[in-house]
């Protein structure tokens, strides 16, 4: 009976020994199993490092566009701290498809990207006597940081705003705020980089001992719930609500008039992580993962996101005259974004889900 045990348990030893062997971060090549090894370092250590630095590098010119104006203020001023908040926003957007990690745990998107702007307490501020500094408006509440107060500030309601419109106190708290700015997406770059808290090396190396991702199975499920966000979102928040209560008052970049091109880095985000693309430089993807599996699937993903990004470019005119004017464009537009949702959550999970 002894021995029966003992073989029994040797068994049962060898078929986990064996299933391990096909566990991701244990894989060899030639096996029926997946490491992700390549996936996530590129994503990590070049998609993500790469478009942060990016953030910071155009929140740093922002700044200076900021600093400026106030300096100086001039109808040539005003328009080059415009751009730059624009420029800001544009790797900022791409962001949406990997918005975990430290992003998510320090509570720096509150401090960079909270929405709706609390306009009635940025009146009641700017109307007070209380310091504007950047030491006074750190602990201020979310929807009184980041790009959305600079932006209304900068534009006006509907992007009209003149030179004459602005107050010595609106240009005091502008520099303030595109400080603050600057410095929470330095934060933000430090915390994935190597010598700050390298988060970029966490989710690269996940696998056993990883106090984050201990198999690689969790970190590539973080990357594609991280693609599947920005695409739920875009499809069923920024564009529907606007369009279905026909308001402009629930539009995110409603101040700057700059929805369209928010909605295609948004989509350019999902590209980047899918293709492993970031600019000039390449590498393994997300459809590294498809590809292997179902290169018919990746093909056909790659045509769906490409549509998406082409109808929503194709909006006649801007978002916010679209939802008004040509709201079966925008309906249209919006279905090719939930087709690249929908194959995401129902064709592209299952294949994470047999890792």
């Amino acid at each position: 009976m002894k021995k029966l045990a003992l073989a029994l348990a040797a068994t049962l030893l060898l078929a986990g020994c064996q299933k391990e062997e096909i566990d991701p971060q244990n894989t060899v090549a030639g096996s029926p199993g997946y490491n992700a090894a390549a996936l996530l370092d590129h994503a990590a250590n070049v998609v993500i490092v790469g478009t942060y630095r990016e953030v910071d590098q155009k929140a740093a010119a922002l700044q200076t566009a900021v600093v400026a104006l106030a300096a100086a203020p001039t109808p040539a001023a005003l328009a080059a701290a415009r751009q730059a908040y624009r420029d800001a926003r544009a790797p900022w957007e791409v962001t949406e498809a990997f918005a975990f990690g430290p992003v998510s745990t320090q509570g720096l998107d509150a401090v960079i990207d909270t929405w709706p702007l609390n306009r009635v307490d940025l009146a009641a501020l700017l109307a007070s006597p209380d310091p504007l500094t950047p030491a006074s408006l750190r602990p201020r509440d979310g929807g009184l940081q980041g790009f959305h107060p600079i932006e209304f500030l900068l534009f006006g309601n509907a992007a009209n705003k003149a030179l004459g419109d602005f107050t010595p106190r609106e240009y005091t708290f502008l520099t303030s705020s595109a400080q603050n700015l600057k410095a929470a997406t330095g934060r933000l770059l430090q915390a994935w980089q190597a010598g700050g808290g390298n988060f970029a090396a966490t989710l690269a190396k996940a696998g056993p001992g990883n106090p984050v991702y201990p198999k690689q199975k969790q970190a590539v499920q973080e990357l594609l719930d991280g693609l599947t966000a920005p695409a739920d979102e875009l499809a069923n928040s920024k564009m529907e609500r606007p369009l279905a209560q026909q308001t402009t008052d629930v539009e995110e970049a409603k101040f700057s008039q700059n929805s369209k091109a928010e909605f295609l880095q948004n989509l350019a985000g999902i590209e980047a992580l899918y293709t492993g693309r970031l600019g000039t430089a390449s590498g393994a993807g997300f459809s590294d993962l498809v590809a292997k599996r179902n290169p018919a699937l990746d093909a056909r993903f790659r045509q769906e996101l490409a549509a998406a990004q082409q109808a929503i470019a194709g909006l006649p005119g801007r978002f916010d005259e679209a939802i008004f004017q040509n709201p079966a464009a925008v309906r249209a537009a919006q279905a090719k974004v939930r087709t690249v949702l929908a194959m995401l959550q129902t064709d592209v999970q299952p294949l994470v889900d047999a890792l």
